[in-house]
């Protein structure tokens, strides 16, 4: 019947007044009207993406248009009712054009005063129409779409009545209802009625009450004249004659339209965290886009991901815990404060080993948008790669070592493989590191930072000391181009993205090159995954409003060590407790295997290290310019930061032991326990070891233990209990003696020495040992 009536009101020409069109006929206006398309598509609306913490808060939102689309029964019915009250009071009898509507308006027109006869099929056509057009980026269509004069007027009223015909015969009521309630402009950057209830009155959509939906249905026409935040006065008129007109058509009484008049405006209003800025975390925040901006199953082009992530409406889960992170991030700053007037900055990265799961990123600065001189503010995010945001990275020192105790246990190297230290100064040349076959060219000359020690040690006490001539001789044994490869296929790699060791053979050595916390967290976390090397991981599921599901990157898990290798090397690094680290403190009191590093004059510091279920990286420096830091090593700030980060993140989870990981995650069955020697004699704990299956190596250096006298077991390398592969070797630790004043009370050996809590040796004077070097 629409269709008969437009059609006889052109063939009238009465149609012709309505719409301001002159000069064209009739017959053109029909011919016109029957020939244009009824097929009506549309583009899915825009709709906010939301960044989820791991336990489902929302920790940002990301947008071009805030909406967040929902279904109408989720749509409070007064709302529904007062948007067609107001719109189209015979919605549900016309089928697209409302005839009577047409005559109304037209009667009206005639006679001097203008009304509209745009049902809301017809509002929503028009809507979709200019909507579509402006994410295609078709100006020409959008310009038609919203024509309102001469010939382009009057196709494009012809067009909206003929799409809407069609519309009505393809969808339900409810539906169009539906889809134009999600997608009118209700102003102040709200578009749909989700967004509109969250943006003026802080509830959804579907708990609206009768003021609240009649404030919001009436500023679908005139959204910036009738703002509540800036027309008060106007919003409460409008309201009110939406609540006149849904009285009018018997959708409410005439009591509830009074009582709701007297109710104020009172506004709740709330704003989405539309940007990272205003996130919960900037710095992860910024990390994520960046990420997701990486990942083909959203997209084959950066366009076509862009375009997903700000307009598709996606739930995007991650690994963040807001809580754990924020602990982290106090840990760091009880230490080093935001802005603290040494410029000292400090960044913190663990990972969950053998997945890549990100756990915690954190850092003592505020966020700060554009180029901020005050220290202590930055938008930079000194944990991760600059491509996510980051900086460009820090050197990373001694803690590079790691990767040539994992070549040197890959050539059948062991813990007790004697390496000679010589002198300061000694000059390497390239050819003598092995560093010819990878395009390494002339020499350096490398020294000992204070431990100045020289001459032959085991390869686990090179370690454990961080002896820098120690090392560089280790690379002429294994080879510092098989160092190299070994630091890529761990995953190290620059800040900028470059590969670790181009700038030279100490960048390998000695590190260094650039890299950042996360990566080397990253890198180490290697080895307690039993060779396995990841990619860290932030995001582990991606969904869209329809449950669609988006395939992301699981982390590449790849097995680059053989698990035997992997373990050796982890139980060389526990002995940094008992060297560079041994005022650091195992987390509490776990397992825990790991570096120390220290740049030249101490401008970047380093702890990296692991246990079973955790590893992580905290670096302290001085981030933009470097600056010496006099008195600052790896074991003074970087350690005990480390190792109260790797505890807070390690709450909850199960005391694990260092094993033997198999390529399939399991631990291997050829393992077993070590037995007790401490109190032994050489011979007999030697005996016994081998008994077990162990291999034995004995300390050249003595140490004091206050129970156990000259000669007998002290300490081992593998402690009593410790779960460890057949054939491994277990270095012993003999005793200097009791002290002679304690002679008297310790007659009989105990079987134990007295370990402190961390679980090492507790030392009875400062010539325990060799001194340690803090400054590696």
């Amino acid at each position: 019947m629409a269709l008969s009536m437009v059609a006889g009101l052109l063939g009238a020409g009465i149609f012709v007044p309505v719409v301001g069109l002159a000069g064209l006929t009739a017959k053109e206006a029909i011919g016109t009207f029957d020939s244009l398309p009824a097929e009506f598509t549309a583009s899915p609306m825009a709709q906010q993406s939301e960044i989820l913490a791991k336990d489902g808060t929302v920790l940002a939102t990301l947008y071009e248009e805030n909406r967040t689309v929902v279904p109408l029964d989720k749509i409070a019915p007064i709302m529904q009712d007062a948007q067609i009250a107001i719109e189209d009071d015979r919605f549900y009898e016309h089928g697209g054009v409302d005839a009577r509507g047409i005559a109304r308006a037209l009667f009206q027109t005639l006679q001097g005063d203008k009304q509209g006869a745009s049902t809301i099929t017809q509002q929503y056509v028009k809507q979709t129409r200019v909507y579509t057009a402006l994410k295609e980026e078709d100006d020409q269509a959008a310009e038609a779409a919203q024509a309102r004069g001469g010939i382009p007027g009057i196709v494009r009223k012809l067009q909206e009545a003929k799409y809407s015909i069609a519309l009505e015969e393809k969808l339900s009521k409810k539906q169009i209802l539906e889809g134009y309630l999600n997608l009118i402009y209700y102003g102040a950057g709200a578009y749909g009625v989700e967004a509109a209830a969250m943006r003026y009155f802080g509830v959804s959509a579907a708990d609206l009450s009768l003021p609240q939906a009649a404030m919001i249905a009436g500023m679908a026409q005139r959204p910036g004249a009738t703002d509540p935040f800036q027309y008060p006065d106007r919003a409460k008129a409008r309201r009110d004659d939406v609540l006149q007109r849904m009285r009018d058509t018997g959708k409410i009484s005439t009591q509830r339209m009074r009582q709701a008049m007297r109710t104020s405006i009172e506004l709740n209003p709330t704003r989405g965290q539309a940007s990272c800025p205003a996130s919960k975390d900037p710095y992860f925040c910024d990390f994520v886009k960046a990420w997701l901006m990486e990942q083909p199953g959203l997209g084959d082009t950066p366009a076509e991901r862009e375009k997903r992530i700000y307009r598709g409406g996606l739930k995007i889960e991650t690994t963040y815990d807001l809580a754990l992170n924020e602990q982290v991030k106090k840990t760091l700053e009880q230490r080093l404060p935001v802005g603290n007037r040494a410029g000292r900055g400090t960044a913190a990265a663990v990972v969950e080993p053998g997945t890549g799961h990100i756990v915690a990123l954190a850092q003592n600065t505020d966020y700060a948008t554009g180029q901020s001189k005050e220290f202590g503010k930055t938008s930079v995010n000194w944990t991760v790669d600059q491509r996510y945001g980051g900086s460009a990275g820090f050197q990373i020192g001694s803690t590079a070592k790691m990767f040539a105790v994992v070549t040197a246990m890959e050539k059948g190297l062991s813990a007790g493989t004697n390496v000679y230290a010589p002198a300061d100064g000694t000059r390497f040349s390239a050819g003598r590191l092995g560093g010819t076959e990878c395009g390494y060219t002339g020499s350096f000359a490398p020294s000992n930072a204070e431990s100045r020690e020289q001459g032959n040690m085991t390869l686990a006490h090179a370690a454990a000391m961080s002896v820098n001539t120690a090392f560089v001789q280790l690379a002429s044994m294994v080879g510092v181009c098989n160092e190299r490869a070994t630091m890529k296929k761990m995953g190290l790699h620059t800040a900028t993205g470059g590969e670790y060791g181009e700038s030279g053979m100490a960048a390998v050595i000695l590190g260094a090159d650039n890299a950042s916390p996360l990566t080397v967290a990253s890198a180490y976390a290697t080895l307690a995954a039993g060779g396995k090397r990841c990619d860290p991981v932030p995001v582990t599921k991606i969904t869209d409003f329809n449950g669609q599901g988006f395939k992301v990157s699981d982390g590449n898990c790849e097995q680059v060590l053989d698990p035997n290798v992997a373990y050796r090397a982890t139980r060389i690094l526990t002995g940094v407790w008992e060297g560079t680290g041994r005022n650091v403190g195992r987390p509490d009191g776990r397992a825990a295997a790991g570096k120390t590093g220290t740049t030249d004059r101490s401008m970047q510091t380093w702890f990296a290290g692991f246990t079973p279920q955790r590893a992580g990286a905290v670096w302290v420096g001085t981030p933009d310019p470097p600056r010496p830091m006099p008195g600052v090593y790896g074991a003074t700030y970087a350690g005990p930061l480390w190792r109260d980060v790797i505890a807070a993140t390690s709450k909850g989870l199960p005391r694990e032991q260092f094993r033997v990981i198999s390529a399939d995650g399991n631990s291997s069955s050829d393992q077993i326990e070590v037995p007790n020697v401490i109190g032994r004699s050489e011979n007999s704990a030697t005996r016994r070891l081998q008994e077990a299956g162990f291999k034995v190596n004995v300390a050249s250096r003595k140490v004091r233990a206050n129970t156990i006298p000259w000669g007998r077991v002290a300490d081992t390398s593998l402690e009593a209990g410790e779960i460890a592969p057949k054939g491994e070797t277990v270095t012993l630790y003999l005793s200097r003696g009791i002290p002679a004043a304690q002679q008297a009370n310790n007659r009989t050996p105990r079987s134990t020495a007295t370990r402190n809590s961390t679980g090492t040796p507790s030392p009875s004077s400062p010539d325990d040992s060799a001194s340690p070097s803090p400054t590696n």
